[in-house]
């Protein structure tokens, strides 16, 4: 987002009435929202979100971010087994994963505790504190394809404030993991030059370069509260 479409989301999103109450307030979530956008952009996001929902009449809410970025894995099953290992023995014991079987490949799968700081200001009693959430990650090797110019790795980071109810969230998580497919590659284009014929029942395909591999969910209809 531009600074001007930042300002116009924040504006869509709240009331006039708060608004003229509190001019400060809104231009510092329009800051916000433009430097998250930004920095989004540049870490490769796909998709960000949030979902405020209720569970057995408490307010719960979670934060989705799925990413794709440049990672040289070699064999799929290798390198998932290799990414739980390496983040368990970094993160420590708070945190536990394994390697879950999907219909796109093996996924590596890690769950824990993180603590993320709130600056003083964001704070009612004025003071720095530090906001316990609970995180799942999943990390998933892009399958390898004649059109694909580097091996690419999924990310999928989870996070919600209200650990009583992540039993809940983490059936979301694995069905929305076990959505996600990917785009098959364009059927080959004849040589232009090639005398032979094309079968009667092949259908014409224009000369075009085949499109990236891109995840895409499985299903017209939402799998999680994400969509």
């Amino acid at each position: 987002m531009t600074a001007e479409e930042a300002q116009r989301e924040i504006a869509s999103r709240i009331s006039r009435e708060a608004l003229d109450a509190k001019p400060v307030m809104f231009q510092s979530l329009v800051r916000n929202l433009h430097k998250a956008s930004q920095s989004l952009e540049k870490s490769g996001a796909l998709y960000a979100g949030t979902c405020v929902r209720a569970y057995d009449g408490e307010l719960s809410l979670g934060t989705l971010l799925v990413t794709v970025t440049p990672f040289n894995f070699g064999d799929a099953a290798v390198a998932a087994d290799g990414i739980v290992r390496s983040l368990i023995a970094a993160r420590g014991d708070s945190w536990a994963g394994s390697v879950l079987d999907t219909p796109s490949g093996p996924t590596a799968i890690l769950s824990g505790m993180n603590s993320f700081p709130v600056p003083a200001e964001s704070v009612p009693s004025g003071e720095d504190m530090a906001l316990p959430m609970a995180e799942m990650q999943a990390f998933l090797p892009v399958p390898q394809g004649p059109e694909n110019h580097e091996q690419c790795l999924v990310s999928i980071n989870f996070t919600t404030p209200c650990e009583d109810h992540w039993d809940e969230y983490c059936s979301d998580i694995v069905k929305l993991l076990r959505s996600v497919t990917f785009d098959q590659p364009d059927l080959a284009v004849p040589d232009a030059n090639t005398t032979q014929p094309a079968p009667e029942s092949s259908p014409a395909h224009p000369s075009a370069v085949p499109a990236p591999r891109a995840a895409r969910p499985g299903s017209v209809n939402p799998a999680t509260p994400f969509g």
